[in-house]
């Protein structure tokens, strides 16, 4: 039995912090490998979560009974192209990096390319610092702060507490925020609700829509509708082309 099992998937251990499964020889997407990971790191004194991370999803999920990190990977990638995947203390804090270097992404233009699934979990009051080059990202249950650059995919939050993003493309959500949010996105729909803080928007392209803000909601748009509905102020610097509809603003209404 257990040969059959050893035949099926070879594990590779790598002291206390990790392990890497070969799930098979020809991943999804005809892919050369598909490697499942997952490692740990200690998250006592740790205030800060530093994310390098590529192409591929990233899932963060906050907890506040978790003592660890802990990171959990899906690769897909080419024979000879191997990731640099590391989760390592600096101080007060964690950094994660997940990537494969530029030349392994460019040697695959034909529309397939290395990438990297990520599953992080975290303790709940962790900050999160994170540069993102392309896949979607979702983060439920820290209550920190957050800082994030992305380059193309979807976001979405629900939780947390001062968010500041700079995205470059793809749809974005956040709710249930503590605290105030600051965006700056190039395309894609923002969708933004129940929010504690006053909240500054400045986009290129795509429909906002902006509900039970307890702050002032500040909108610089280039083009796309415009909704906003229960906040204590709203300021539009400029609406661009499409629509504009507000109601129930208990505060002052300026649009310049």
């Amino acid at each position: 039995m257990l040969a059959r099992v050893m035949t099926m998937a070879t594990v590779l251990v790598f002291g206390l912090t990790g392990c890497i499964v070969n799930v098979n020889s020809a991943g999804r997407d005809d892919f050369d490998y598909h490697k499942q990971t997952q490692l740990t790191l200690d998250a006592q004194s740790l205030e800060t979560l530093v994310a390098d991370t590529g192409a591929g999803s990233l899932k963060i999920v906050g907890d506040a009974s978790v003592e660890q990190i802990t990171l959990d990977a899906d690769i897909y990638g080419f024979d000879g192209a191997e990731p640099e995947l590391t989760l390592t203390r600096s101080g007060n804090k964690a950094k994660l990096v997940a990537n494969f270097d530029a030349f392994h992404r460019a040697s695959f233009s034909n529309g397939k390319s290395p990438y990297i699934d990520l599953l992080v979990k975290v303790p709940a009051g962790i900050k999160l610092d994170i540069h993102d080059g392309s896949g979607s990202i979702v983060i439920r249950g820290v209550q920190a702060d957050m800082e994030i650059e992305d380059g193309s995919g979807a976001i979405e939050i629900d939780g947390g507490h001062k968010l500041t993003i700079d995205d470059g493309s793809g749809s974005i959500t956040l709710t249930n925020v503590a605290g105030g949010i600051q965006v700056k996105d190039g395309s894609g729909s923002l969708t933004i609700a129940s929010v504690q803080g006053d909240v500054e928007i400045d986009d290129g392209s795509g429909a906002i829509e902006v509900r039970g803000v307890q702050g002032k909601v500040t909108i610089d748009d280039g083009s796309g509708g415009i909704r906003v509905v229960d906040t204590q102020g709203l300021h539009i610097i400029d609406a661009g082309s499409g629509s504009l509809s507000f109601d129930n603003i208990q505060g002052q209404v300026s649009i310049d």
